[in-house]
């Protein structure tokens, strides 16, 4: 379990009374649970360029990615988790594009429904009022930013105005397999722009090259889209994180903001690259608002401390179809059985990230959408 201290302060957090508005969602963990709560130093939140603080040596593990890995392997040695993904057995699938199959006769394809129904109540996606009550031990603990000069860790019976919640993930895709969810009012109501950046924050004070962030919108008729992030270790690179690119805007004089297109793969796709945290989200989330006006599925992939954005666009698949989840478009597939995980192979994997891309002119159009609202925003 990693130490922590108790945070004095003049931060803003929610306690459990009657008489507060804000408490009145049950958003809060009951009376007497000391929940660890990480507040991020401000310079984070203020500043959009990673000038201001450098990272951290590659053997010097994070306070924050210490935190949420203790909390998980604590987790997962109560015999919290479904089974030991460690344990699964992975193989690089034949053919130019390393792409990764991984064999789990445990996974439950349904988890994220499994999940929502659990956790969120209808409408707006807002958190059920008895989830903390009673799942507190999947909550391993919440992100915030505070009026601080160096990020810290806290142990209060209270959740601050605002934050992430990191929840286990009890089905995990691999290690450290965590939900991230957003439970202020004011985060899901301007999740394209604010979330989004939080979650880059978290990236780059998690601090390390093997986390992964994804998003699924798949709700594209769903006014009730329940809005969280993923994150999980990977020890290798993604395959798509391997493909070469091709530039289609570069503003890198002004704010360091590129936008490439994926070379040679299967599923088009787009990829947003820039230092500056805090434009690169305005700019990815302009973009996913207007996907969702227009009722587009699409994933999101953040890697390398929170500098770059995939962009995975989908068509519209039949009511029977499943469309695809951001680690499915990035390259990395899970077999339920070992006849499946023996044939896989780079033919099937492809076609079935072919059948859900954009043709040449969608795609066109997407990347015209998104140089437009690039230049708009720079």
């Amino acid at each position: 379990m990693v130490s922590v201290s108790r945070l004095e302060g003049d931060h803003a957090f929610v306690k459990q009374s009657a008489s507060q508005e804000h408490s009145k969602g049950n958003e809060v963990p009951p009376e007497g649970f000391e929940i660890p709560v990480y507040v991020m130093c401000h310079y984070l939140e203020n500043s959009g360029a990673l000038d201001v603080f450098l990272c951290k040596a590659d053997d010097e593990q994070s306070l924050l990615d210490t935190l949420i890995l203790a909390q998980w392997e604590e987790h997962a040695f109560r015999g919290l988790l479904n089974y030991d993904v460690t344990s699964c057995e992975t193989k690089i699938v034949d053919g130019g594009k390393r792409l990764t199959a991984q064999l789990n006769m445990e996974w439950n394809p349904n988890f994220l429904k499994e999940f929502e129904k659990r956790i969120f109540k209808l409408p707006g996606g807002i958190i059920k009022p008895s989830y903390m009550k009673n799942n507190l031990e999947d909550i391993l603990c919440c992100v915030t930013t505070g009026e601080i000069e160096k990020s810290m860790v806290a142990c209060l019976a209270a959740v601050p105005l605002e934050g992430i919640l990191i929840v286990s993930n009890a089905n995990p895709v691999e290690y450290g397999h965590i939900f991230l969810v957003p439970y202020s009012i004011q985060l899901r109501t301007q999740f394209i722009g604010r979330t989004l950046h939080l979650m880059a924050n978290i990236a780059h004070e998690v601090n390390s090259f093997s986390l992964r962030m994804f998003y699924d919108y798949f709700s594209a008729t769903n006014a009730d889209q329940k809005i969280y992030f993923q994150a999980c270790y990977f020890a290798n690179p993604l395959p798509v994180e391997l493909l070469p690119t091709l530039p289609i805007y570069d503003s890198s004089i002004v704010d360091g903001l590129s936008i490439w297109e994926l070379a040679d793969y299967y599923l088009k796709a787009l990829v947003f690259t820039s230092k500056d945290l805090k434009h690169l989200a305005a700019v990815v989330g302009e973009i996913c608002f207007e996907l969702q006006k227009r009722n587009a599925v699409f994933n999101l992939l953040i890697t390398d401390y929170g500098t770059k954005m995939f962009l995975f666009p989908q068509v519209h698949l039949p009511a029977t179809g499943r469309h695809l989840h951001a680690w499915e478009c990035g390259g990395y597939f899970i077999y339920s059985n070992n006849a499946e995980f023996e044939r896989a192979s780079e033919s099937e994997i492809s076609r079935r990230l072919a059948s859900a891309s954009l043709d040449v002119k969608g795609f066109g159009a997407l990347k015209q959408l998104c140089c437009n609202i690039a230049s708009k925003l720079c």
